[in-house]
């Protein structure tokens, strides 16, 4: 099992660091709640998006962890709770910006050109 987080310039390390390892969630596959099924496939590809790691598949898909410094409350949100920040992971993803902090950036280069 792999004792490092998955995350671009993150060093934590399970022997080292006092932080927690997520895997990356699975897709469900149950007969009678296609709903959880669809909900687990967006998720999942919603934090493959995320972590912008395209070398993601097979073996190396099951066995990459996110560590818990890569969410707001430290760990991450159920499968249900959407609207919870923590659903993806979202601190420090190993990128220059987030998703709002782009969103203000262009906001600001339109308006400077009025």
């Amino acid at each position: 099992m792999p004792s490092f987080c998955c995350i671009l310039g993150c060093g934590s390390r399970a022997e080292r660091d006092q932080v927690s390892f997520f895997r990356i969630p699975k897709i469900l596959n149950f007969k009678h709640r296609k709903d959880l099924n669809e909900l687990s496939k967006e998720r999942q590809t919603e934090w493959l998006q995320a972590i912008r790691r395209n070398d993601f598949s097979g073996s190396k898909l099951n066995n990459a962890r996110v560590c818990s410094k890569h969410f707001i409350s430290g760990k991450p949100a159920a499968l249900r709770d959407t609207l919870n920040p923590d659903w993806i992971p979202n601190i420090d993803m190993g990128y220059r910006y987030n998703l709002f902090e782009a969103d203000r950036e262009v906001e600001k280069a339109n308006t400077s050109n009025i």
